[in-house]
């Protein structure tokens, strides 16, 4: 697996995201998720992002991470409002976590992040987390996201980018690049539209010779064709789609014309 750098904490090219996927309760949905984590060793994929919003996500990633922990780069986030609120809710996810080092910590959807930044910056001082993130899904937001980036108080951010959404190409992703951030990329193959949903099966030929075989990992091949993307983390329930998403982030980026190929057939695949 190959290495980026997201402000200058070295990441696999590829890393995992838990959104609903994590989100589980019985013994058997647990223990599947064990195996994936399993794959993500492994294969490489050792940077796993999370969140309280996303249920027992933590928990479970705690559980099928125990023991070693110290094998994985972790990623999560404060989600709530309130100064008191924030430092517990922070404070539970290196219990869930089971850690008392949290690589990134960042701050989900920009909620309330005047009272929580400062807290981040302080625990940041102090050795318990290593880089500072904001986290934004959509356009709407992106002048607030952009302020808080031009104060140079976060290190990364997470951002949804694909093959058919490119809001953040126009002031985003120039800016972070232009001021060292980090850019976690959410929604890598568009909630998964991009890897099975197509109306028809796109040509892989000129793909093939990179051992793509699939359209979810010429998505993530796009992605990292971009230098400005530190690390895609695509979601899944199944241990073998590791070893699919690992692909891209063990080949070398794609010249600038397979790139320009995946968007034209993906728009005529759509």
């Amino acid at each position: 697996m190959r290495k980026r750098s997201l402000a200058g904490l070295e990441v696999s090219a590829i890393g995992m995201g838990s959104a609903q996927t994590f989100d589980v309760h019985s013994r058997e949905d647990v223990e599947v998720r064990r195996k994936i984590m399993d794959k993500c060793l492994e294969k490489g994929v050792t940077f796993i992002d999370t969140s309280p919003m996303y249920g027992r996500a933590e928990r479970v990633l705690g559980e099928t991470m125990d023991g070693r922990v110290d094998k994985f780069l972790l990623a999560t986030k404060v989600w709530s409002s309130g100064k008191e609120t924030g430092r517990a809710q922070i404070e539970r996810s290196f219990q869930l976590l089971r850690t008392d080092y949290i690589h990134l910590f960042q701050i989900h959807n920009l909620v309330d992040w005047r009272t929580h930044l400062p807290y981040l910056e302080q625990l940041k001082s102090e050795g318990r987390i290593g880089l500072i993130g904001i986290t934004y899904g959509y356009p709407d937001m992106f002048p607030e996201m952009m302020e808080i980036m031009k104060t140079r108080r976060v290190d990364a951010i997470q951002i949804s980018y694909n093959i058919q959404d490119r809001a953040v190409e126009d002031e985003i992703l120039p800016l972070a690049e232009s001021l060292g951030i980090g850019v976690v990329v959410m929604r890598p193959t568009g909630k998964g539209l991009l890897a099975t949903g197509l109306k028809q099966q796109p040509d892989l030929g000129p793909l093939q010779e990179f051992g793509i075989r699939t359209w979810g990992q010429a998505a993530l091949a796009w992605l990292l064709a971009d230098s400005r993307v530190t690390v895609p983390i695509p979601a899944t329930t199944k241990p073998s789609r590791i070893v699919e998403n690992a692909l891209p982030g063990e080949i070398p980026p794609l010249p600038p014309e397979l790139r320009t190929y995946i968007e034209k057939e993906t728009e005529r695949c759509s």
